[in-house]
């Protein structure tokens, strides 16, 4: 009978089917997950990328036109491009850096910023910019919109409207 048992070894076929079982719904499972984890990831850093470009762009479009003289205040658009997309202004009290001319723009996917003539990128992924006086009366209050996309995956693209941020010009 002992010697009966050793030669009794080995596994079942029940146990060999569950086990087939067991790794066939775990690996059904495994590319699925792992494609909900790729866009989670891709969702997450598209969302940051995006925040970024908006708080950067907003924070230098402030701070810019705050010092700006509202008389020299124009609202137009480039060819090609939305209505109310372009701002040129002039800064003129004081001394030092912030005097000149400036402007800030939309060409393309891409936030321009303009200082006496010379152009620099500020943010690229732009999908809308625009300039606007949010009261017909008041030429010293500007409203300023953007909204900026970034790619996430399978060519879809994330999208952060702002709210519009009213600006005071203080000059």
């Amino acid at each position: 009978m002992v010697n009966n048992m050793k030669k009794m070894r080995g596994f079942t076929v029940i146990e060999l089917m569950i086990v087939v079982a067991l790794l066939g719904i775990i690996l059904s499972l495994g590319p699925n997950l792992l494609l909900n984890i790729f866009r989670f990831w891709r969702m997450q850093i598209a969302r940051v990328d995006v925040n970024q470009n908006a708080r950067k762009s907003l924070e230098l479009v402030n701070k810019t036109v705050r010092q700006a003289s509202a008389s020299t205040i124009i609202v137009s658009n480039r060819s090609n491009q939305p209505p109310y997309s372009w701002i040129q202004f002039t800064v003129d009290k004081g001394t030092g850096p912030i005097v000149g001319r400036y402007g800030f723009f939309q060409e393309g996917k891409n936030l321009q910023y303009m200082k006496d003539g010379s152009t620099s990128t500020l943010a690229d992924n732009l999908r809308y910019l625009a300039f606007t006086y949010p009261q017909s009366d008041d030429v010293d209050i500007l409203a300023v919109a953007m909204t900026f996309e970034e790619s996430t995956y399978a060519g879809q693209t994330k999208a952060l409207q702002l709210s519009i941020e009213k600006v005071r010009v203080m000059n």
